[in-house]
């Protein structure tokens, strides 16, 4: 069983600060020699492109979170700005920005699915 008390001596708090980008800074460089090396699929209905194009969305979801970037699509920079300059109508500027970060969500969602697929 783990200590919480033992394992917080371990790690730098400044890893808390963002513990997303952390998290997705440890997990992306894992995923992408997991993609080179997997050679099996989660199950024999799939195949290995398939399985490929899966783990491609997820690294691209890790890869603009570990490098800060989820958020750097002209949609969402564009409702930024909206909010900053105090912009009344922000409903349509805000479907896009949601719909600019999809690609994320579904790798992170495809992730959370199979999770318990990712060994060889």
């Amino acid at each position: 069983m783990y200590d919480p008390k033992i394992i917080a001596k371990s790690i730098d708090v400044e890893e808390l600060y963002d513990l997303d980008v952390t998290i997705a800074r440890f997990i992306l460089p894992r995923l992408m020699v997991f993609k080179q090396h997997c050679e099996r699929t989660p199950n024999l209905n799939m195949s290995h492109e398939e399985w490929n194009g899966i783990l491609d969305k997820m690294i691209y979801a890790f890869e603009r979170i570990a490098c800060q970037t989820e958020e750097d699509t002209p949609e969402y920079k564009a409702y930024i700005k909206a909010i900053w300059n105090n912009e009344e109508d922000l409903a349509d500027l805000k479907r896009n920005a949601k719909a600019s970060l999809k690609p994320i969500s579904e790798g992170l969602s495809l992730y959370h699915k199979y999770y318990r697929n990712l060994w060889w």
